[in-house]
């Protein structure tokens, strides 16, 4: 009866413990937390009360002080488990090892979080209660803890009605993003709200306010940018440049007087036909006064812009890029089609290390010097092709005849298909300490920023990249959000919660008491 009285008291100390440290660790006294205590402690109690006379006997024998010492450092240890437990709990860390590294936040997006130099609050709108909150709460702890002035907070739209109709929500799900008296939300839908890259352009649009217009150039056979559905159209091009806070809008610049003040870039994509005198005078202009142009220009195609290219050592090659090597791979039976996957150091390829494919490009070189006096103009190739590639220059005769013949004084690979140049503005300083630069990107094919092929290869990420160096954003270039998914096994709250308590509770709790059961019963033969 002795014996078991002790055995019995031992496992109310065992179901005491593992009923004490999940409540430590959580603060939540549940289910589990109650029925543990409350057993362990009518335990412990009974065990006390029925064998008090023999406890008392044993706690003043000469071996008790050593069972206290024993008993001390048991709990000594498990004080130091519950102790890191605590301390890992209340400032977790956290290692991404999957594959593709999709729980680590984009170099963009750390670029745009540390990069706020005003606190912003980000407040999702999602029922208090609502599974929901799991996945979104890490996501935005995760931006969180890159800066100070970044907070975020969940907000029960049902609770707080009027911070629901101050910033404008009416559905469930949205995320707003508030700096000050402006604010910025996303769609309702989680597809589309709760991706890292819906919450860093809520970041853009609230930490880089005001308008951020590129002006597309239209009249000589270009796409149009509200033009989502031919394959000859730019929209594709513009809602990936409205995911980065810009604006798309057409111009006509035949029929107005300059190129618009509030241009952060003019976008001139494959014309067909030559720009108007009245045009390049503009555009002229525009680059004199510290413009930003991205130019694609197609093979067989006079532009116009031939001796102001030539001020910033760029030339234009009246030539097409014959790539047979890779022409099976894409699909092109004379090789006029061809894959890019050489980009020299700039900081428009900074971390790119993809491909991008061509169609029917033409060569674009880099001259040894411009024409502009006593101003410094650095251009550099962005990207080229492969060495067994070459400039065709008879290329309409090749195209009639669907013959490839390559002659001996063609130009070989590798050849320039995009360049880059930056100069100081030639033009005096409007009231600015230093004047600020004028920048060209020019690729020798159209069809890379068209409907057809932006989602061909790394095309978008590419000319993304092209833009945000062109308007200045530097800082902004790099790898986007990770798109790709690894398998996972979904599970609730709840089921994570049965796991830990199966895992780390219950299996160590029933052998601790297998353990002391046969301890207990070698100690009394």
């Amino acid at each position: 009866m002795r014996e078991a009285m002790g055995l019995l008291g031992l496992a109310g100390i065992v179901l005491l413990v593992f009923g004490l440290v999940p409540f430590v660790l959580s603060g939540v006294f549940d289910l589990w937390t109650a029925l543990h205590v409350t057993g362990g402690g009518i335990l412990v109690a009974t065990a006390g009360a029925l064998n008090f006379a023999n406890l008392r006997r044993t706690l003043a024998s000469r071996g008790a002080r050593e069972r206290l010492r024993v008993a001390a450092g048991g709990l000594l240890f498990v004080g130091l488990l519950i102790t890191v437990n605590v301390i890992a709990a209340r400032h977790p860390r956290s290692w991404d090892v999957t594959e593709n590294r999709i729980y680590t936040l984009s170099e963009k997006t750390l670029a745009v979080i540390r990069g706020l130099e005003q606190p912003v609050e980000l407040i999702a709108f999602v029922a208090g209660g609502s599974p929901a909150r799991g996945d979104l709460g890490e996501l935005l702890e995760r931006f969180a803890t890159e800066s100070p002035a970044l907070t975020w907070r969940f907000a029960d739209p049902v609770r707080e009605p009027e911070l629901a109709t101050e910033l404008g929500v009416r559905d469930e799900g949205v995320v707003v993003a508030r700096l000050g008296s402006v604010s910025a939300r996303s769609s309702g839908h989680p597809t589309f709200g709760w991706t890292e890259g819906a919450l860093t352009h809520l970041l853009l649009k609230v930490s880089r306010p005001g308008p951020r217009v590129i002006y597309a150039l239209s009249g000589h056979g270009e796409g149009a940018p509200d033009d989502a559905g031919s394959p000859d159209g730019l929209g594709l091009l513009a809602a990936a440049l409205a995911e980065e806070s810009f604006e798309v809008r057409s111009l006509l610049l035949s029929a107005e007087a300059r190129v618009p003040e509030d241009t952060a870039l003019l976008v001139i994509a494959g014309p067909v036909k030559p720009l108007t005198e009245h045009e390049v005078e503009q555009i002229e202009a525009w680059i004199d006064r510290g413009g930003r142009v991205l130019l694609m220009v197609d093979p067989g195609t006079a532009v116009g812009l031939g001796e102001l290219l030539a001020s910033y050592r760029i030339a234009i090659r009246d030539d097409v890029i014959v790539d047979p090597g890779r022409a099976p791979f894409v699909g092109s039976p004379l090789g006029l089609a061809t894959i890019v996957d050489d980009f020299p150091a700039h900081p428009i390829t900074r971390g790119f290390h993809e491909r991008i494919a061509l169609d029917r490009a033409r060569s674009v070189d880099v001259l040894s010097s411009g024409r502009l006096p006593g101003v410094a103009v650095e251009a550099a190739v962005l990207a080229r092709t492969g060495e067994r590639a070459w400039a065709e220059r008879d290329f309409e005769t090749m195209i009639e005849s669907r013959r490839v013949d390559r002659s001996r004084d063609e130009t070989t690979g590798p050849l320039p298909v995009a360049v880059a140049a930056r100069a100081p503005r030639p033009g005096e300083p409007r009231g600015s300490a230093s004047p600020p630069e004028a920048r060209w990107v020019v690729i020798g094919d159209s069809q890379i920023a068209r409907n057809v092929g932006i989602g061909v290869y790394f095309n978008r990420e590419f000319l993304l990249n092209a833009v945000e160096w062109l308007v200045g954003n530097e800082p902004l270039i790099g790898e986007g959000p990770r798109g790709l998914r690894p398998s996972r096994l979904d599970m609730t709250r709840a089921d994570y919660r049965n796991l830990f308590r199966f895992a780390v509770l219950l299996l160590p709790e029933i052998l601790v008491i297998l353990g002391l059961s046969v301890w207990w019963w070698r100690r009394s033969l």
